[in-house]
């Protein structure tokens, strides 16, 4: 008889930690398993997780997100088990069906599905279905034409909702929530056409919050100094942006302590202030300086998914 599966939610822990700031500008979609299905043990749903990964990744999507608005989930049914012979001892065939989708998290819509009918034979149950888990072809045109709908309608969702996205990030420079701001316009494509738009916005947050930062930068830059501890002084005060009220006061700091350092440190220092004097370099630490804040924001914001199973017959 088949095993009708049907699908309700309940929260349970995914943590983000996982975030790389190259993962940013990319389109991820994050993998998201159930703790327990009946009829797979843990080392099947592994396995099952190892293939959905290759998947995206065979298909050009990062397999670990960072904000999880969008994730891909499995629905695995199993129709029938039957017995036939196979010479020295009897197998058992299994009949099952994967099933996968790519949700959007936030307004609980189905981007994506698919599903596709697998066998399985054993010598028992679970031999039987992990051989027909190791049969689902990650090179399936099936799988690509998936891939490539959820990603399609990932790119429409963000050209419908991306001015939204930068008037929201807008309000949060406002409040001073520069992380949250530069977190929300970091989850914007490349593949989207405010991409630039929204990149722009990134320096402008992120020069807003250094200019925040930069006088309480300045005192532990100067109760380094007034301990004698020159290079963690200079350190702190290397990382103050030029665009910034603080700067010139900075460098008037920097010309005082970097006598008192070795040659060494000072020719970290004076290749660091060369990137500052270079507007395509500065620009790219800016870049990654504003990846890291969005990484560092995410990896403290664990993410609630929902997902659970109800079966029945």
């Amino acid at each position: 008889m088949k095993k009708i599966i049907l699908i309700l939610f309940l929260a349970f822990q995914v943590n983000s930690v996982f975030c790389q700031k190259d993962n940013f500008g990319k389109i991820a979609i994050s993998t998201v398993m159930p703790e327990n299905v009946e009829g797979l043990n843990r080392s099947n749903l592994s396995k099952l997780e190892t293939k959905i990964t290759q998947i995206l990744t065979s298909n050009g999507i990062g397999a670990k997100g960072y904000n999880f608005n969008f994730v891909i989930y499995p629905v695995f049914e199993i129709y029938e088990s039957k017995p036939v012979e196979g010479g020295m001892e009897n197998l058992l065939l299994i009949n099952c069906q994967l099933n996968l989708f790519i949700k959007n998290v936030n307004n609980n819509m189905i981007f994506a599905s698919i599903n596709k009918p697998l066998k399985g034979i054993g010598s028992e149950k679970q031999t039987a279905l992990t051989n027909a888990i190791s049969k689902i072809n990650l090179k399936d045109a099936d799988f690509q034409t998936f891939i490539e709908t959820g990603k399609t309608k990932i790119i429409q969702y963000y050209e419908s909702t991306c001015q939204d996205i930068i008037s929201k990030s807008e309000g949060l420079v406002k409040m001073q929530d520069y992380q949250q701001a530069l977190g929300l316009l970091m989850t914007i494509p490349e593949e989207v056409s405010c991409y630039k738009k929204a990149q722009e916005k990134s320096i402008e947050a992120y020069k807003a919050y250094q200019n925040q930062r930069c006088n309480v930068q300045l005192q532990q830059a100067k109760t380094e100094l007034a301990s004698n501890n020159y290079g963690s002084a200079l350190n702190i005060l290397s990382q103050i942006d030029p665009s910034t009220s603080c700067y010139k006061e900075s460098q008037s700091l920097i010309s005082s302590a970097s006598t008192k350092v070795d040659a060494e440190e000072r020719r970290q220092l004076e290749l660091m202030m060369k990137v500052y004097n270079d507007a395509v370099a500065l620009e790219k630490l800016r870049i990654n300086a504003v990846k890291e804040i969005a990484v560092s924001y995410y990896n403290s914001k664990p993410t609630t998914v929902n997902y659970t199973y109800l079966i029945g017959y």
